[in-house]
């Protein structure tokens, strides 16, 4: 294994070149990343030391000497022979972030981080979708690209990998079959979580879709266990000129894809975004969608703070802020409605309570938030279902087998309701030309 050291001035030539020995593997080159104490110049460590030492300087990241240094000498792994003051937690996350993102693995005495090594199995353009946490609308995003390459000629799949997912790869097609309250109840009743993350896109989108399942998850994003391999080879027999593989959680699917589609919250924590692990997701990203971008969920300063933090990672990765709006699938004009959502209280009646009224001329005689909360939906609808003729919900957790079932129970009619990303600012100016064109270059098979 062809190897890079980190070195330091706190330790003495000696020192490092004792702890250099040790190393198994072809200790090509070292890089300094500082500190005085104990080396008086670069000139006596190389002395010793004997092999290419590179150092930062004030125009150039450490980060950056050590990316090029790797591509230099074809390093397969960094070893850190460094410690604190010189190194220390926040230091060495990022590191692991850059070097994961180039493929190379990071060492030190009681760590190491290996990159995700995906198979390469899909024989068509695609995208991943990728969350930097649960509920920013993954799933409502992978259908509205769907529905934007559908426009454009292509003829896409949507590959989904949910917790609730079948234990063998399953295909729903959305494109030719209906879909209705009756027939996801009865799947319901067979056993099948008729909410997860494939029925949704197939109902919403009408496009035809593969449902995987997993277990898991990584600080990188990698999935304990999955059966999306499966699913990707499975999506290679069919008549797809595209495929969207779609994460879960915070998960990557892990199969290759040409290009890559990050999804964060700006209501999210900024340190989510640029520490930890959120500057690996930020590297790895092609096109980046903002979603909450307004109040109550972020303020215009966040939105701000967010945008900056995200430039600081990879300048040059483009942005699109957006929100949310509902729309239901069907007329809802003159009905009373209960809605049933994931979205938190505030947004419900700050926002999409008034949205909903005014755009599709019904009204709301109760909103619950608690979509994902069976006890407390199932108190919401005993309660207030009977004062409506109509229930609105997304398709999303107890949404089937809870919401659709005492609705079917008390008479009312069921309607299902899209989440649709409306462009509110960022560094493009049109979110469909800006999935258009990364489709245009995964299909030159122009990647990361």
């Amino acid at each position: 294994m062809n190897i890079l050291a980190l070195i330091d001035g706190e330790h003495y030539p000696p020192v490092t070149k004792d702890a250099l020995a040790t190393i198994e593997g072809d200790v090509r080159a070292a890089v300094f990343l500082g500190g005085t104490e104990k080396v008086g110049s670069i000139e006596e460590l190389t002395a010793h030391l004997d092999i290419p030492i590179y150092r930062g300087n004030q125009s150039r990241d450490i980060h950056d000497v050590i990316v090029t240094a790797c591509s230099a000498h074809e390093i397969e792994q960094v070893v850190d022979l460094s410690d604190e003051p010189i190194m220390d937690y926040v230091s060495r996350l990022h590191l692991a972030c850059a070097l994961m993102k180039e493929g190379v693995q990071y060492k030190g005495s009681d760590f190491l981080f290996t990159p995700p090594r995906y198979p390469k199995i899909l024989k068509r353009p695609s995208f991943s979708v990728v969350g930097t946490t649960k509920r920013v609308g993954k799933t409502a995003v992978s259908g509205y690209i769907a529905r934007t390459l559908k426009a454009s000629g292509y003829i896409p799949w949507i590959v989904t990998m949910g917790r609730g997912g079948p234990a063998q790869p399953e295909i729903i097609r959305g494109d030719t079959i209906e879909l209705t309250p009756s027939y996801l109840l009865k799947q319901a009743n067979q056993g099948k979580h008729a909410a997860s993350d494939h029925w949704e896109n197939a109902l919403i989108s009408r496009v035809a879709t593969v449902g995987c399942r997993r277990c898991g998850g990584g600080m990188a994003g990698v999935p304990f266990s999955s059966n999306m391999e499966k699913g990707a080879q499975l999506a290679n027999t069919l008549e797809a000129t595209f495929v969207i593989l779609e994460g879960s959680g915070t998960t990557f699917p892990p199969v290759n894809t040409d290009c890559c589609i990050v999804i964060a919250g700006a209501h999210q924590p900024l340190e989510f975004i640029n520490e930890y692990f959120g500057p690996f997701r930020i590297l790895m990203a092609d096109l980046l969608i903002l979603m909450m971008c307004e109040e109550p969920m972020a303020s215009p300063q966040k939105v701000a703070e967010m945008q900056k933090a995200i430039s600081e990672i990879k300048p040059e990765l483009p942005q699109a802020h957006c929100v949310f709006r509902p729309v239901p699938l069907k007329d809802i004009s003159g009905r009373k409605v209960f809605l049933a959502t994931t979205a938190p209280p505030s947004v419900l009646e700050s926002t999409l309570v008034p949205y909903l009224e005014q755009t599709f001329s019904c009204e709301i005689v109760k909103a619950s938030p608690h979509l994902s909360n069976r006890p407390r939906l199932k108190k919401d609808l005993n309660q207030f279902l009977p004062q409506a003729d109509t229930l609105l919900t997304e398709i999303k957790a107890s949404a089937i087998d809870v919401a659709t079932r005492e609705a079917l129970k008390f008479d009312r009619n069921v309607v299902f309701m899209d989440n649709v990303p409306r462009l509110r600012g960022g560094t493009v100016t049109s979110l469909e030309d800006a999935i258009v064109q990364l489709a245009r270059k995964a299909e030159e098979g122009i990647t990361r």
